[in-house]
């Protein structure tokens, strides 16, 4: 393995717990005893506004398939879940943090750094 894959592998995981560290967050700062219900919450438009947009970040991340823009791609799927987080604490509800998290996660599941993965 060459010093480009390691270095590809500490942001991997960096980035992986960026969405482990939101999640924590999300679930301490934001309760699930709301006034709202969750069906109420997901109607909501910004809610699903905010969701499209993640879906949309997840979707150009999975479709680039430029080896050099791996950390971007990354990225991106740092991006949708932190959609995820704004989204559950702009409700005060930690449950939807989830949709976009399990999102993000499938896609750096999907693009996990291996050996000669990001050739320059």
């Amino acid at each position: 393995m060459n010093r480009y894959d390691r270095n590809l592998q500490v942001i991997y995981v960096g980035i992986l717990m960026s969405t482990l560290i939101y999640a924590v967050i999300a679930w301490t700062t934001a309760s699930a005893g709301n006034a709202k219900t969750l069906s109420e919450e997901l109607r909501d438009p910004l809610t699903i506004g905010l969701y499209a947009i993640a879906v949309v970040v997840f979707l150009a991340a999975m479709l680039t398939h430029a080896r050099r823009l791996l950390v971007v791609r990354w990225a991106m799927l740092d991006v949708a879940c932190i959609i995820g987080l704004t989204v559950a604490l702009l409700y005060g509800d930690w449950r939807l943090f989830a949709a976009p998290w399990a999102l993000a996660l499938a896609g750096l599941i999907v693009l996990y750094p291996r050996v000669r993965m990001g050739q320059r």
